[in-house]
């Protein structure tokens, strides 16, 4: 699933994307710090459900348009099934607030995204207060002290450039696209007959 906002002229999602302040924060240096391994790989980057038409960036996860092989076939559809939920949690956003159903175009990138974040906090509000839980187990982030970004840049000019070698990374991409569905493999092999061994 993609999110693209208007930009004047003819635009493709291609294009957009690549004038996109999407990963802005993570070329600058002022994005969370993300880390994590799978399979005995480290990844210092997030990343997003993208259809195939985009770049194999590290930074986007790729369907795979003709899955070979069971492994493949269960990472494609987990794939798919995790966009359907974005999809409908999108859906929820828009039934639930009128200005999510509006036309974007009045708004600048900034504004539209204090009003997503408006809105998936609200709404996060009204799901926990529908629930009955203890207050207590609600907020507990394990008891480490999470500060805000400020969204001041960090980097040189030599650091934003190696950033966006590194978003645009087609061997990280691979990388753990492989990783990927070797892991979501090991977590439910059972779904599917052992491929035969070539």
């Amino acid at each position: 699933m993609a999110c693209i906002f208007w930009m004047p002229g003819s635009h493709n999602d291609i294009n957009v994307l690549h004038r996109s302040p999407l990963f802005a924060n993570l070329a600058e240096g002022i994005a969370p710090e993300v880390n994590y391994t799978i399979n005995g790989h480290d990844y210092k980057m997030g990343y997003y459900l993208a259809d195939g038409i985009y770049p194999s960036w590290a930074t986007l996860m790729k369907s795979i348009s003709l899955p070979m092989g069971n492994k493949r076939k269960y990472f494609d559809r987990a794939q798919e099934a995790a966009q359907k939920d974005v999809e409908r949690t999108f859906g929820v956003l828009q039934s639930r607030f009128a200005i999510v159903r509006q036309p974007a175009r009045i708004w600048d990138t900034e504004t539209l995204a204090l009003i997503m974040r408006a809105c998936v906090i609200m709404h996060n509000m009204i799901v926990e207060d529908e629930i009955d839980l203890d207050p207590n187990e609600r907020f507990d982030y394990g008891g480490e002290n999470v500060q805000p970004s400020h969204g001041i840049p960090t980097c040189t000019l030599a650091e934003f450039i190696e950033a966006q070698k590194k978003i645009r990374n087609k061997e990280i991409h691979f990388q753990l696209k492989e990783d990927l569905i070797e892991h979501l493999w090991n977590q439910h092999p059972d779904l599917y007959p052992m491929e035969p061994a070539s």
